[in-house]
């Protein structure tokens, strides 16, 4: 959302795709920091509204997330 004319996805196909996995759009903007934080807040509610509404559901355990990207190779790293 930082540039309209500088776009490589058009919102109305971010949106599309959205309704088709059956999960909320949102456009940010790490330039900007244009609805970050509240994308990561709305995130974080989600998780939690699940975690007490299906117990037993499947869990996102961060710590392992975080181990598994540390092993992989990224943009940034040397």
């Amino acid at each position: 959302a930082d540039v309209s004319n500088e776009r490589v996805i058009r919102s109305e196909d971010g949106e599309t795709l959205a309704r088709e996995y059956g999960v909320p759009f949102m456009e940010t903007s790490a330039k900007t920091g244009m609805n970050v934080e509240l994308a990561f807040l709305a995130i974080a509610k989600e998780l939690k509204h699940r975690a007490l509404w299906q117990p037993d559901g499947p869990h996102f355990q961060i710590r392992d997330f975080v181990e598994s990207q540390k092993k992989q190779p990224s943009c940034c790293s040397f």
